[in-house]
């Protein structure tokens, strides 16, 4: 698979999907969580209260996993992405905007959301904005062959090399 292809799957599903379960861990102990999430090229951007066991765990630890898959009836149809990455908070009012541009941009209802704070001022009051930023990008997709998984390492947001077809487990 080339590096066209493998991006063109991964913003397929970025497109799809509106959900990544997001697994974090601190003192041996992990956490799974669901979160919408919107993409911003391959960062991942998800709101999320600062009380939340996996925002709590984050601030201890930033390492991360995600998967970014959708609902199938068969394994044979089997296709998603696993993630491997960190999470920080967007830094500086432009790195802010923009994640936020991207949020709204795929979750248009969160524009209403903000846009009347009164109303919701219990769900969002402590919302933050995070980015997931990958570290390595793992595509399986059953459907070209039971197990077939490509890996994609990135740097800042970059592909570095292309997709690696992965030996199967």
């Amino acid at each position: 698979m080339q590096t066209d292809a493998f991006t063109a799957a991964a913003r397929r599903l970025f497109d799809e999907v509106a959900v990544m379960t997001l697994a974090t861990c601190t003192d041996a102990a992990p956490w799974a969580t669901d979160v919408y999430f919107a993409p911003d090229g391959f960062n991942l951007i998800f709101l999320s209260s600062p009380r939340s066991r996996h925002s709590r765990n984050l601030a201890v630890n930033p390492a991360c996993a995600a998967t970014i898959h959708p609902l199938v009836k068969s394994w044979r149809e089997i296709r998603g992405l696993q993630i491997e990455g960190e999470v920080h908070p967007p830094e500086g009012t432009l790195a802010k905007a923009r994640a936020l541009a991207a949020y709204l941009s795929k979750f248009p209802f969160a524009q209403d959301l903000i846009a009347h704070p009164v109303e919701t001022a219990g769900a969002l009051s402590h919302a933050t904005l995070q980015v997931l930023r990958p570290s390595r990008l793992r595509y399986l997709d059953n459907a070209v062959g039971i197990g077939t998984r490509w890996s994609l390492r990135l740097v800042d947001g970059q592909a570095v090399g292309p997709p690696e077809l992965e030996a199967r487990e």
